[in-house]
């Protein structure tokens, strides 16, 4: 006959592959002891848990030994569970002498609420059960295989999306950027015409200073003849750069009113927004991709039979386990066996 040591020990031996696509059940339990720095903080913590761990698990015996709560199978299944689990609780932890003696009870209590329920299942049922024992975390786990793998499908769709519309957004940006430079160009150009102006109105001026004073319109001549210069060597390097740009570029600025202007430096804000979001947006769905590739690459390694697997084979080999489920456990079987497996978790 199979025996409860034979059934905790392929709980124990389980590949656990289920475990990679879930939330990790073990940080929730562990921020508390992470908070604890002191070193006898953490013992009693430790202890704390322990304890509760063991009257969590008493409290579960009493439900596994009522013939109401589910079929003989589903409590079997569920008992190697919450075995492993005492078994792993070492009671040399627990200081109080009642919870040692509790932990002693409670192992003999498993063991025979095991022997009833084997006697009820009979032989075939129980090598049903071992040979059905993982079905319902590899469901799960299959299940969920099959889904990351296309939400990367879709992350690596959606990167592909972004790509394409991070190089729309640089060409409307060089093209933002290149009209504004234009427009740079412009302005330089007709400011140094303004200030070329200027400089020769002072020129003028100090030549009508001439008949008041020679040493007055020296002053001014001189100062309007540098200011000449300048304003036209500015004029020549910005006309020059401007004449660079296209005609009908050019055409398109040099008829601008001071709305175009603004209108211009808007764009080009609003493409360099643009940008800056589209990369933000790039990044984090890189970051979302790795995380899940991680995610599948655990899987595959713990599974390597996964790997070259299509949906279609995903969902036979799904079907041929949950059928076996269901005729063994009945409809919600797998469904209470894997949530008994999560609750364990967070203990």
């Amino acid at each position: 006959m199979i025996s409860l040591k034979q059934l905790t020990q392929l709980a124990a031996t389980s590949t656990e592959v289920w475990q990679v696509f879930q939330a990790d059940a073990g940080k929730a339990a562990g921020t508390d002891a992470a908070e604890a720095t002191d070193a006898k903080e953490r013992a009693e913590l430790h202890v704390r848990r322990s304890r509760n761990v063991l009257w969590e698990l008493s409290a579960r015996l009493k439900g596994l030994s009522d013939e109401a709560t589910a079929n003989p199978a589903i409590r079997a299944r569920m008992l190697a569970d919450n075995a492993l689990r005492l078994e792993r609780l070492d009671p040399r932890i627990l200081a109080l002498r009642d919870d040692k003696n509790r932990h002693a009870q409670l192992i003999r209590e498993y063991q025979s609420t095991f022997d009833y329920l084997r006697l009820n299942l009979g032989e075939d049922s129980m090598r049903t059960l071992t040979d059905t024992f993982h079905y319902p975390e590899r469901i799960y786990a299959l299940g969920e295989f099959v889904k990351l793998r296309r939400e990367k499908a879709g992350l690596e769709s959606r990167a592909m999306g972004i790509e394409k519309k991070i190089e729309e957004a640089r060409e409307e940006s060089a093209e933002a950027e290149k009209e504004s430079a234009c427009v740079e160009a412009f302005l330089r150009t007709r400011k140094a015409q303004k200030g070329s102006a200027i400089a020769l109105g002072v020129v003028l001026l100090g030549m009508f200073f001439i008949n008041l004073s020679l040493i007055i319109a020296a002053a001014v001549g001189v100062l309007g003849l540098i200011l000449l210069i300048l304003g036209l060597l500015s004029w020549l390097a910005s006309g020059v750069a401007f004449a660079a740009f296209d005609e009908a570029l050019k055409r398109k600025v040099s008829a601008f009113k001071e709305e175009g202007f603004l209108a211009v430096s808007q764009r080009l804000r609003k493409a360099r927004d643009a940008m800056r979001s589209l990369e933000v947006r790039f990044e984090e769905n890189r970051k979302e991709l790795s995380a899940l590739n991680a995610k599948l690459g655990k899987a595959v390694e713990l599974e390597r039979t996964w790997k070259p697997m299509t949906d279609l084979d995903v969902d036979n080999v799904t079907q041929k386990m949950t059928e076996s489920c269901k005729q063994f456990f009945g409809e919600t079987g797998v469904r209470v066996i894997f949530q008994n497996k999560k609750e364990l978790a967070l203990l």
